[in-house]
Parts: C-alpha cells; sequence; structure tokens
C-alpha cells in the first residue's frame, strides 16, 4: 500500500509541474514501487531484491527491518 501512495504522489507532482526550491532538493531518495526505504548504518538507502548488500555490523538489523536478507553471495533477497 505505501508502494501506490508514493508512486501516486510522484505522478501528482508531475502532473501539477513542481517548480522550485521545495523540488530541486529532495531529503530523501525517491522511492520507486520497486524498492524499499530503509535507514541503514550508511544512511537511508533504497533497497530492493537483488541489489549488492554488506556484512558489516548493523546491516543484518536494518535489512530485517526492511524484510530482505544478505545471502552469502552478497546479494539482498526476500525474508
Amino acid at each position: 500500500m505505501k508502494k501506490v501512495l508514493a508512486t501516486l504522489a510522484i505522478a501528482a507532482l508531475g502532473a501539477l509541474g513542481a517548480v522550485g526550491p521545495a523540488a530541486a532538493a529532495p531529503t530523501q531518495p525517491v522511492a520507486v514501487a520497486s524498492c524499499v526505504n530503509a535507514q541503514t548504518p550508511g544512511g537511508v538507502k533504497c533497497l530492493g531484491a537483488g541489489q549488492f548488500c554488506s556484512h558489516k555490523a548493523g546491516y543484518a538489523t536494518a535489512y530485517k527491518h526492511a524484510g530482505f536478507k544478505c545471502k552469502a553471495n552478497g546479494h539482498l533477497t526476500y525474508r
């Protein structure tokens, strides 16, 4: 449901022709339907299945909260 709302919000901003300082510098990465915004030790990331992942301390918890796990081959997969 969140992915659908995010997609609709992006489409609405595009339809309104968002201009000005607010549209020039977003504070977070823009979410698309194929990824999940997650707070990782490296900052806010848009995570998706198949992307590279880190086995460093703290990342496993962030991936778990977002619904992913880091496989031994270094790629994210759904839990």
